[in-house]
């Protein structure tokens, strides 16, 4: 196996981690020149920029994981409609995104590298989605204009895991709704990208071997 993308999408607490970690574990055993990379939602070249945007966009309600979820939401959603200033704040986001899979995943194929991604393009397209209320089709034109130009996996493997557990998992989830919108998002990009679906359910060998099987049979 050489220079091959393989991303893991999911619920958080849903086993990608667990998954990512295994995998590359295994192969590195075999001497496979692998790595790891998570790709969305780590701010680091335009930090203060975004978060100063957020700050301007959704005054003192700007981080979901603080105060109400449901409030965050509605203020999201209300200044998406008045564009102006969430506008240039979701082009810093795209901008940075940009540069992470740039230095992430395409400097690393061409020297070589399998990859195992942990969130990519997709995670991105259902945080957007859930967070605005969107649907399906702001999924495919996110995924397929904005992130066009961006590496497309040889794989992708979606965890599949009950709300349910993946709260019993995270003690830092903001709200179970924050998960309850994502759920159907994350089957809809499956069902449109032709994902490899793995329960997160099963027991933790089973799931690992599934996701081993997945791999080599690429």
């Amino acid at each position: 196996m050489k220079n091959k993308a393989i991303c893991f999408i999911g619920l958080d607490g849903s086993g990608k981690s667990t998954s990512v970690d295994y995998a590359y574990d295994t192969l590195k055993a075999r001497g496979v020149k692998v790595k790891k990379v998570r790709a969305a939602y780590v701010i680091k070249v335009m930090s203060f920029f975004i978060k100063l945007g957020k700050k301007l966009v959704l005054k003192k309600d700007s981080d979901p994981y603080s105060g109400d979820y449901k409030t965050y939401l509605e203020n999201m959603r209300k200044q998406s409609e008045k564009k102006g200033i969430y506008r240039i704040f979701t082009m810093m986001t795209t901008l940075e995104f940009k540069c992470q899979i740039f230095f992430s995943i395409t400097l690393n194929r061409l020297f070589g590298y399998t990859l195992l991604i942990d969130r990519y393009i997709y995670d991105n397209a259902v945080t957007y989605a859930a967070n605005l209320g969107k649907d399906t089709d702001f999924l495919r034109q996110t995924i397929e204009k904005k992130w066009k130009r961006a590496p497309k996996p040889d794989l992708i493997i979606y965890i599949k895991t009950d709300v349910e557990t993946c709260l019993s998992r995270k003690d830092d989830i903001p709200d179970p709704l924050y998960l309850t919108l994502r759920e159907p998002l994350y089957g809809e990009i499956a069902n449109m990208y032709n994902a490899t679906i793995i329960s997160g359910d099963i027991e933790k060998e089973q799931m690992l071997s599934q996701v081993i099987t997945a791999i080599d049979n690429i």
